[in-house]
This record gives C-alpha cells, sequence and structure tokens, in this order.
C-alpha cells in the first residue's frame, strides 16, 4: 500500500479549492459582478499610472549603437 503525504493532500485540496472558487466566481452573477469589477478596476488603475520617462527602456537594448 502507497502512503501519502500531507503535502500532497495539501496540495490536492488547494487545486480542489481554486477549482471550486473558478467555478462559483464563473457561475453565479455576484461572481461575474465582481470580475467585472476586478477588471475595471485594473483597467483604470493601469491607464491612471504615471510612468517614468527619465530612464528610457531602449538604454537596455544591446543591439541598438545610439542607445549606449
Amino acid at each position: 500500500m502507497q502512503t501519502v503525504s500531507v503535502h500532497r493532500v495539501y496540495q490536492l485540496s488547494g487545486i480542489i479549492a481554486a477549482i471550486l472558487l473558478a467555478l462559483l466566481l464563473v457561475g453565479t452573477a455576484t461572481g461575474r459582478n465582481a470580475l467585472a469589477w476586478i477588471y475595471l478596476q485594473s483597467t483604470e488603475a493601469i491607464a491612471n499610472a504615471t510612468h517614468i520617462h527619465a530612464f528610457p527602456m531602449d538604454r537596455l537594448d544591446p543591439t541598438c549603437p545610439q542607445c549606449m
């Protein structure tokens, strides 16, 4: 008989909990509203984020000779 480690039981219960949570969020109107609210909040935060223009990312490109 093969023994099952505690880590494996925790891992399996975490996977089952994640699947149940995903089904709950997608399967109910409240869950869908919550997902839509999270999406709208994140897109608004990205749109309103202050970008740092002092350090161009091109300077990190080794194929760009004029950027070095």
